[in-house]
């Protein structure tokens, strides 16, 4: 281990000391359990008694953390590996798994207010397949809820692992306002074979700004706009300007005692000099009918389109454009049978389209003008027994255009001994189509380094899903500990081969189904809400893998992974601090298992100021030790430094 990773195992363990024997002075009560969520079940529970493994991040966490992205708000959550990625606006997070699945490969589903989000270059996504977590700023978020284990029951494809939901803010009750400005600064290094690191061409900067304001122009009809300006240059050798324009809106009205709409928009505009444009909008509504006291209907619909332009003419890794969509509209129907059983009846229908280009330099040319329609109907119902025993059973049917129907359904448990001890299990099976790339490119494409070729002979990805996990508060809910163990066997697991041939000079990779693999680990979380000053979490995850026809273990995947968070609030002097340190163990670059990023710990602080009742001043620091370590010749961001200044009003 080199010197930096000792001094930093060091640093979190003293931490964790001082964590655990600061519990014992803890006295005020502080209570998150009756937040409310949705994703795990599609209906309303507390954070107590929801029975599906859920964890939830709140804004006052966001506010907390160092979090120039949605990334950085996630590394915290046991079961998640957003690796030594950059912190920095633009950059690609295609190394971040969930329970060892990517999410750039569509393993675990993002949403956004509940509605499917594709990736692109703005996100972090990988090409115009790729699924990015960084879908929208930091700023316009209200929460993030987690959802562990099989999803497909109610979301359909890319639920493998579990599901993201990304929650905007919503029209507030009275006049509200904010507005922030951010700069930052940083380094880039690029590593080398020998594990040393060099300096790339001078140092880059970042910044954001956003403006923010709700109100409501009656009483039963409210309103939020916002608006986010983010820029920053490229993690590469020469610095390459990028920038987005983000805008939210939000209006939500009742209009009798019975009936209520949400309506939303989204838009975004974002360059990368001279290399890379692209435009997204959504716009979605949603109508709320509370037929009875114990009957309601909720009818959901949106529209999203990407607009892409990548590369030029002539340019080496291919001049590509074209857009991608997905349309959607959904009908839930709930029904409060008493206070014990709840059932839920839905109906869903969902067209992906690609209109798509690549222009290689070779001349060729990769046409695709595919629609991918499916067609869904799902139920769910859910018994309290006795008070302590909760059963959920769902299931999903799908009739997907290329591949015809796919059943999955899905069976939760939770059991509440007493009130502070909660064990929650699942059983399920998941299923996760391939993408447009991977099925219908008539001709190899420049990716990198390499050419890819599809295959329309390719099987969709099944999944069974399981898992078990306990949850036990301590100290009148102001320390929570979380102990469990998942696992997830993959059949026809859809790779990337290399042919063993070439062309135009370049290693050749095709698509292909594989026999079976599977991902399986221990997540373990503590959260501790000492007193209304102090609070802290420590999340460590062991995660195996195997790819079965090879004996390998998965690219990418981190088998023991640990974070601590620990932050104090001066509030008589209207001064905060916070700390993170992340640890990853080595992980496999390549199939065969013979190149490795290294192990390593990243170290970031935040101290914050209170300058009124309305300002706050902030700096950040990531890796301050300068320690992330990255694959043989990449390049990555060094020492971050940011400061802050937001506004309410």
């Amino acid at each position: 281990m080199k010197g930096k990773q000792k001094k930093i195992v060091l640093i979190i363990l003293s931490f964790i000391f001082t964590f655990s024997a600061s519990i014992a002075l803890a006295d005020n009560k502080i209570n998150r359990l009756d937040d409310i969520v949705i994703t795990g079940t599609k209906t309303q529970h507390t954070l107590q008694d929801v029975p599906v493994e859920t964890i939830v991040i709140t804004r006052e966490d966001i506010q907390k953390k160092n979090s120039q992205n949605i990334m950085d708000l996630l590394k915290d959550v046991p079961g998640i590996q957003t690796s030594y990625h950059n912190d920095v606006f633009g950059t690609y997070t295609w190394l971040a798994k969930m329970r060892g699945l990517d999410f750039n490969s569509g393993y675990a589903l993002i949403l956004i207010d509940g509605q499917r989000a594709m990736g692109c270059g703005q996100s972090g996504g990988m090409g115009e397949y790729g699924v990015g977590i960084n879908q929208i700023p930091v700023e316009m978020i209200e929460r993030i809820e987690i959802v562990k284990g099989p999803g497909s029951a109610l979301y359909g494809s890319d639920a493998m692992a579990g599901v993201v939901n990304i929650i905007t803010k919503r029209a507030p009750q009275k006049a509200t306002g904010s507005a922030g400005v951010a700069y930052g600064q940083y380094d880039v290094k690029r590593e080398n074979s020998d594990g040393s690191e060099e300096d790339a061409n001078g140092s880059r900067k970042m910044s954001k700004t956003y403006v923010s304001y709700g109100d409501r122009i009656t009483d039963n009809v409210g309103y939020f706009i916002h608006y986010n300006y983010e820029s920053a240059d490229d993690i590469a050798e020469d610095p390459v300007k990028s920038w987005k324009h983000s805008f939210l809106g939000k209006l939500d009205a009742k209009i009798n005692e019975k009936t209520d709409i949400f309506l939303k928009t989204e838009f975004s505009d974002y360059e990368k000099e001279d290399n890379r444009e692209e435009d997204s909008y959504r716009l979605s509504g949603i109508i709320d009918w509370h037929l009875s006291q114990n009957h309601s209907l909720s009818l959901k619909g949106y529209t999203y389109n990407w607009d892409f332009t990548h590369g030029y003419p002539g340019y080496s890794y291919g001049y590509k454009y074209g857009d991608v969509g997905y349309h959607q509209a959904e009908l839930q129907y709930t029904w409060d049978i008493n206070n014990w059983n709840t059932l839920v009846l839905g109906g869903e229908t969902q067209l992906q389209g690609i209109d798509y280009t690549i222009e290689n330099d070779d001349g060729s040319v990769v046409s695709v003008n595919e629609d991918v329609k499916t067609s869904s109907l799902y139920i769910q119902d859910e018994a309290v027994l006795l008070d302590k025993l909760t059963l959920v059973g769902s299931a999903r049917y799908d009739h997907h255009s290329t591949f015809g129907k796919e059943v999955n359904p899905k069976f939760s448990l939770m059991y509440q001994p007493q009130e502070t001890t909660t064990i929650r299990a699942c059983f399920g099976t998941s299923f996760k189509s391939p993408t447009i790339r991977q099925l219908y490119y008539n001709t190899p494409y420049r990716h990198g380094s390499f050419y890819a070729q599809s295959n329309p002979e390719l099987k969709p990805e099944t999944a069974v899903g399981y898992g078990v996990s306990i949850e036990q508060w301590f100290m009148s809910q102001k320390m929570m500990v979380d102990l469990g163990y998942f696992r997830n066997e993959i059949e026809d697991m859809v790779i990337s081969e290399d042919t063993g041939t070439l062309y135009n000079g370049l290693t050749l990779m095709r698509y292909k189904n594989v026999e079976k693999a599977w991902t399986q680990g221990i997540e373990f979380m503590c959260r501790a809400y000492l007193t209304d000053e102090l609070t802290a979490s420590f999340s460590y995850t062991y995660t195996d893998t195997e790819n079965e026809e090879s004996g390998k273990e998965l690219t990418y995947v981190s088998r023991h992974s640990a974070s601590f968070s620990p932050a104090y609030d001066w509030d008589k002097y209207g001064i905060g601090v916070s700390a993170s340190i992340a640890y990853n163990s080595k992980q496999y670059t390549n199939t065969d298992n013979t190149q490795q990023i290294d192990a390593g710990a990243v170290f970031d602080a935040k101290i914050y100021k209170q300058l009124s009742k309305t300002a706050k001043l902030s700096f950040e620091a990531d890796d301050i030790f300068d320690s992330v370590p990255a694959r043989d010749g990449s390049f990555h961001a060094g020492r971050t430094f940011t400061a802050k200044l937001d506004i309410e009003f």
